[in-house]
């Protein structure tokens, strides 16, 4: 990527939508084993990607790389949704099953107690 006097405009700004391309999806990549970051992540990976290439038929190492980045992040992230409901219906039953598990933890633990104020400091 060299920014010479030689380089046109369209040039510089594909390389800067590819690099940024790259980065999406190395973030998409990393917060794989999130919901929601990666497939936000991953879109932007590839939207930055197709915009690299600038109206011509070629995309350069960069942007194929933040695309096939993009694309993996939102598959890791549908996965783990998806597991993440087939887990909460298999151990819960569905989510109010959770739900009063939730509850029956808080009751078991006594927070806050019912009987007086709550003071965080009181509990430390």
């Amino acid at each position: 990527m060299d920014y010479g006097p030689n380089k046109s405009y369209i040039e510089m700004r594909s390389a800067g939508m590819s690099v940024a391309s790259l980065v999406m999806g190395i973030l998409g990549l990393a917060m794989g084993c999130c919901v929601y970051p990666p497939v936000i992540f991953g879109s932007l990976a590839i939207l930055f990607a197709l915009l690299s290439k600038g109206g011509e038929l070629h995309m350069n190492s960069y942007g194929k790389a933040g695309l096939a980045l993009g694309i993996l992040g939102i598959i890791c992230g549908i996965l783990i949704f998806t597991y993440s409901v087939f887990t909460l219906m298999a151990e819960f039953g569905g989510l109010d099953g959770y739900l009063q598990y939730i509850e029956e933890l808080i009751e078991d633990i006594n927070y806050p107690n019912s009987s007086g104020p709550y003071d965080f400091y009181d509990m430390l």
